[in-house]
């Protein structure tokens, strides 16, 4: 690998770079990935146009510097040697930049109009963040029919935010025929990669008894989990069932909140 990357193959550059980045194989060095990064950027290799611009974007190895970002994600959005799966990265990325208004005026319109490239690539993330555009109407014409049609697909790939914001739309009714059994099989596939929405959702539907028998114990588990993470709302809920509970009941909702492992799933 380093034989390569020393003798100028991009290809090559840009794998040692990930690993300095990440730290696989060798000892994790952000200035390192920067420079093998920078060195096939240079080359017009695309996917190392786009990591360069997220060391840009978070200041790893480099000092912050969002015009930088803007302007390596953008390459990598246009080159021509890339394939429309990384360019959606790319346009992800470039999205990011406009919906937070990092180094730029903040433009929702301009954001969905990159997210929407990703989203039409395959990108969960993307998919999910026009879902979310499209849900409040921020950049694009307000469609909560067309939010959850985004939201599922990055759902079906196992992202976890928008199994989450499925689960509202079937439990709200918006965009959707309002369906409880639907809110729990998707805030559960959420719930068990540890999103703390979902599991304070969950927490809620088992002890209200809704597309689901009614389980006091479980719905403090969840409950329980979720408050782990910060979630106030959740521990507001934790309060009041500890009136109803016996000690007994609590101590099982412990056991089975203690044995709890994430799943994996899209990060």
């Amino acid at each position: 690998m380093h034989q390569a990357a020393g003798q100028g193959e991009p290809k090559a550059q840009y794998a040692l770079a990930v690993m300095y980045e990440h730290g696989r194989g060798v000892g994790q060095d952000y200035a390192k990935a920067l420079d093998w990064y920078a060195k096939a950027a240079a080359k017009g290799y695309g996917p190392a146009q786009n990591n360069l611009g997220y060391l840009y974007y978070t200041g790893q190895g480099v000092k912050q510097d969002f015009a930088q970002a803007l302007s390596w994600y953008g390459r990598a959005a246009q080159n021509g040697t890339s394939d429309d799966w990384e360019k959606g990265l790319a346009w992800t990325n470039l999205g990011n930049v406009y919906f937070h208004g990092r180094g730029v005026a903040r433009d929702y319109q301009k954001a969905a109009d990159y997210y929407l490239k990703a989203a039409q690539a395959g990108h969960p993330y993307a998919q999910n963040n026009i879902g979310y555009l499209y849900e409040h109407g921020l950049g694009v014409a307000r469609d909560e029919t067309a939010a959850a049609r985004w939201y599922r697909k990055a759902a079906e790939q196992g992202y976890h935010f928008a199994e989450r914001n499925l689960g509202v739309m079937y439990e709200t009714g918006r965009g959707l025929m309002r369906s409880p059994d639907d809110a729990i099989a998707w805030f559960s596939k959420a719930a068990l990669q540890g999103n703390s929405f979902a599991q304070y959702k969950l927490g809620r539907l088992y002890e209200r008894g809704l597309g689901v028998a009614k389980d006091l114990v479980e719905s403090y588990k969840w409950y329980l989990l979720s408050s782990q993470h910060g979630d106030r709302p959740a521990g507001q809920s934790l309060r009041r069932l500890q009136t109803v509970l016996t000690s007994a009941q609590v101590e099982e909702a412990k056991r089975r909140a203690a044995s709890f492992v994430p799943v994996p799933g899209q990060p």
